[in-house]
């Protein structure tokens, strides 16, 4: 039988790869809304992109997957404050 061996290395890269690419689509979003999305509400998201991918930055050496899901919550906040924020307040119910 052959002998498997995960790679610990791999997987970390793989989740940083993934993780920035998340926060990537996140900033991309918000700056994308500036044209539907009130001033405040843009700004106030492109504050909580950065400041939670600085933070998950700075904790992937002990936790991989914090760049993952910190942009995973990035994109959620987007659907839901604008999303569907800006569309309940635009376009009625």
């Amino acid at each position: 039988m052959a002998h498997r061996e995960h790679n610990r290395e791999a997987y970390r890269l793989l989740f940083g790869y993934v993780g920035g690419g998340l926060q990537a689509l996140a900033g991309l979003l918000v700056l994308f809304s500036f044209p539907i999305a009130p001033l405040w509400l843009s700004l106030a998201l492109l504050t909580f992109v950065a400041g939670t991918s600085w933070w998950s930055w700075q904790r992937y050496d002990s936790n991989f997957m914090m760049p993952t899901f910190a942009g995973t919550m990035q994109a959620v906040s987007w659907m839901m404050l604008v999303g569907v924020g800006v569309g309940i307040l635009r376009w009625g119910r």
